[in-house]
């Protein structure tokens, strides 16, 4: 009975010989670092739509995540009806030019001039629905990558709606809410560490902002603060990945 008390006894000493130091650790830490988990990857976004068109979408090139280059293609707009617009202008325009030759040249009467002028009208009206039929191809107007994509085959745009949102990586920063009552350990230009908990990958920034006087200065009624920081590096940082911020008290 006395052996077994003294094994209990034994191990609760070596429980606690550990156990301290790392409860102390813990208190050292939590009381000399500030800890915020609600942070995330955001940066500069564009939204692209179409340009002056509508219609259904036919095809996507594009997917959140991939890189793409400016004047890389995005979407297509089904063009049936574009193209058979250029296809019956371009069809009357030969028709007139044609029958235009059958006059003399040295001819100046009405009839000639008429059609001549005629003829450069149907001419700009050519040019203007091959470039409503290029618009129906959706391309990047920038060198990024693609944070989100709205829309899919078979959905139907207007120029208003927005088909995928871009971004350029060197843009990425870092967005936090803190507790109000945390901001007084926080100023702008201080130095934290970041963390990325999808790809753990880890760099240091720089608080850029506190609050948002563009948008709100508190959210949460007045309970939350939008922190801005910038990323030293952004490799291993994704677009909307959650981050953890350390800073030092």
């Amino acid at each position: 009975m006395n052996k077994k008390l003294d094994f209990f006894l034994i191990l609760a000493s070596i429980i606690a010989i550990v156990s301290v130091p790392l409860f102390y650790r813990g208190v050292y830490r939590k009381f000399k670092e500030l800890t915020i988990r609600r942070a995330f990857v955001s940066a500069e976004v564009i939204g692209v739509s179409p340009s002056y068109v509508s219609g259904m979408v036919v095809k996507m090139y594009v997917r959140r995540g991939d890189t793409v280059k400016k004047g890389q293609m995005i979407a297509l707009i089904d063009d049936t009806l574009y193209k058979a617009e250029v296809d019956k202008k371009l069809s009357r325009l030969n028709s007139m030019s044609f029958e235009l030759k059958r006059f003399d040249n040295n001819t100046n009467g009405y009839a000639y001039m008429s059609l001549k002028n005629e003829i450069d009208v149907l001419k700009k009206d050519v040019k203007l629905s091959q470039l409503m039929l290029s618009y129906t191809r959706v391309v990047s107007p920038i060198d990024g990558v693609v944070a989100k994509d709205v829309v899919h085959v078979g959905d139907s745009v207007s120029p208003s709606t927005v088909i995928a949102y871009l971004y350029k990586p060197k843009t990425l920063y870092v967005k936090a809410f803190v507790d109000v009552d945390d901001t007084e350990y926080l100023r702008v230009g201080q130095i934290v560490k970041l963390r990325d908990i999808a790809t753990k990958a880890e760099t240091l920034g720089k608080i850029e902002k506190l609050g948002d006087i563009d948008v709100f200065s508190v959210c949460n009624n007045g309970d939350v603060l939008p922190v801005e920081i910038s990323l030293k590096s952004n490799k291993g940082f994704n677009f909307s990945d959650p981050v953890v911020v350390i800073v030092k008290k």
